[in-house]
């Protein structure tokens, strides 16, 4: 009797089964479509849309059912951004007309620390939805991170008058104001956002802090910075610019008391150095030697050192995108890059020996945004990351081509700039639309507790080739960079010597560097 009960209960499973893997086999693509679209769990919603593209791999709702993967994977909880961003393109493929197409693409390389092609992608999907406020602060954030603080606020405003009670609109339009030097309007705009009820309070406060510090009142951007770390303990911008403030008034502007320590894990680093430029001036080998320099130097202090010679944009790419996941979770990341480098409508880039100046717009396409490279360098959350750039950072526009002659007989000053010429033909940009002489000031967006900046001269000004195997900078580097040394002292140092040699040689070349550090490192 017993055995027969079982027997029973089996086949009464059995039949359950087999009638859960009909009513599996026999949704539609639409149902799978709704059940994945209200499925929270990422990985259950990718496996319910991909049941939709066995049944639907083409036209508008494959288009969806790619869409919904890439919201996804770019989520908080799963964060695979590069098959998030296949994803999206694979939507777009299948489906041109959608905004939110463009919008999410927008997000994802925001996410990647791709702000130029964000933009471009808001862009878009404003032309697609032109009533979207989102759109319009979106764009916003990513102009007013490669420095185009006008056009940021304008489209910061376009947001506004779309939707008043947005308080991401405010909040872009603050940091436009801010980074302008309009702090009172800044501050109003922060406040704003706060009381709209920002989806990141911690961020508004820092900005509060940054504002407050900028104004000169310590005791109010304290108070911002603790209130933005009292909400999220990690966030690092009001962590290191807490500290900073901290120890400024201390020890009254003076050098800072901060611990020490010798970071004695995993250390990496990136060296690139850029002479034979195909269409634009040749360095005339010097990047090149400084390169293979420093990275002798950096394997002698420990450094796991990748060494890359005169490579082309795509070639660049591919070895920025290996080293990040080489970098990710290291004691020290250090990225050394000597070769040239331009200001183009508010963004500093550094060119790959192929990059081909048609017209100014090319630098966008083609270059690669100094903005981009600290901020994807940081997100992957070394303890100390180190970004050292010796670049002549000249006007590629400002001169015809030609106007420097290549080292040798007939030109007897070895000590060449590191500047671009205009290719022929070329039609000189407006003024205010193309490029600037020097690198525009750095703004560092704190993403890990340390991230130093260094570069070979101040803003607005140009470097040079010395007069012999390296460049006054790396020579100076060469000279300061040992062992047992703290990271602070040997960049003040090698600003020191590059000022004595060059004023030597008739001009002065100031180094600058960026400390966003609330530890020193030792060598």
């Amino acid at each position: 009797m017993k055995s027969l009960r079982n027997t029973i209960l089996l086949a009464a499973l059995v039949s359950l089964s087999l009638s859960f893997l009909q009513a599996q086999s026999t949704r539609t693509a639409q149902q799978w479509m709704d059940l994945a679209d209200q499925e929270t769990d990422p990985q259950k919603a990718l496996a319910y849309y991909k049941e939709v593209l066995k049944i639907q791999p083409d036209g508008p709702t494959a288009a969806e059912a790619y869409n919904g993967c890439a919201v996804m994977r770019s989520g908080p909880t799963v964060k695979a951004y590069r098959e998030a961003l296949e994803d999206i393109e694979q939507a777009i493929r299948r489906n041109e007309g959608p905004a939110k197409y463009y919008a999410q693409r927008a997000y994802i390389y925001v996410q990647l620390s791709e702000y130029d092609r964000a933009a471009r992608d808001y862009e878009q999907a404003i032309r697609r939805a032109p009533a979207k406020a989102d759109y319009y602060s979106g764009l916003s954030y990513c102009q007013t991170k490669h420095g185009r603080f006008d056009e940021a606020e304008t489209t910061a405003q376009k947001g506004i008058d779309l939707d008043a009670k947005s308080p991401y609109a405010y909040r872009n339009r603050g940091r436009a104001r801010l980074r302008k030097g309009q702090i009172d309007v800044a501050i109003a705009d922060f406040q704003t956002s706060l009381q709209l009820k920002h989806g990141q309070l911690f961020r508004v406060y820092c900005d509060l802090g940054e504002a407050y510090e900028q104004k000169g009142d310590s005791q109010q951007a304290l108070k911002y910075y603790q209130q933005a770390l009292d909400r999220d303990p990690d966030f690092a911008d009001a962590l290191v610019g807490k500290r900073q403030l901290e120890q400024k008034l201390k020890t009254g502007g003076g050098a800072s008391i901060l611990p020490a320590s010798n970071f004695t894990g995993r250390r990496v680093a990136l060296v690139l150095g850029n002479s034979g430029y195909q269409y634009i001036n040749s360095l005339d080998g010097q990047p090149a030697n400084d390169a293979r320099s420093m990275e002798k130097r950096l394997t002698e202090l420990g450094f796991e050192t990748v060494l890359a010679v005169d490579l082309a944009r795509d070639a660049t790419e591919k070895m920025l995108r290996e080293f990040y996941a080489k970098a990710s979770k290291a004691d020290v990341v250090l990225v050394f890059y000597a070769g040239h480098g331009v200001q183009h409508h508010g963004e500093n880039y550094l060119l790959p020996i192929d990059i081909q100046l048609k017209k100014a717009e090319d630098i966008e396409l083609q270059a690669f945004s100094v903005t981009n490279l600290i901020d994807a360098l940081q997100k992957q959350e070394p303890r100390y990351c180190i970004f050292i750039i010796d670049a002549c950072r000249d006007d590629p526009f400002s001169k015809p081509a030609g106007t420097v002659a290549p080292v040798g007989a007939n030109n007897p000053d070895k000590e060449k700039h590191r500047s671009v010429a205009l290719p022929k033909g070329i039609e000189q940009p407006k003024p205010g639309q193309g490029m600037a002489r020097g690198f525009r000031p750095i703004h560092v967006e704190s993403r890990i507790r340390n991230c130093y900046v260094a570069l070979a001269t101040a803003p607005g000004a140009t470097a040079r080739n010395g007069p012999n195997q390296n460049g006054y900078y790396t020579s100076a580097l060469l000279t300061h960079l040992k062992k047992g040394r703290r990271i602070d002292d040997v960049f003040r140092d090698v600003r020191s010597e590059v000022v004595k040699q060059t004023q030597k040689s008739g001009f002065s070349q100031q180094p600058e560097y960026i400390d966003r550090t609330v530890e020193y490192l030792i060598l």
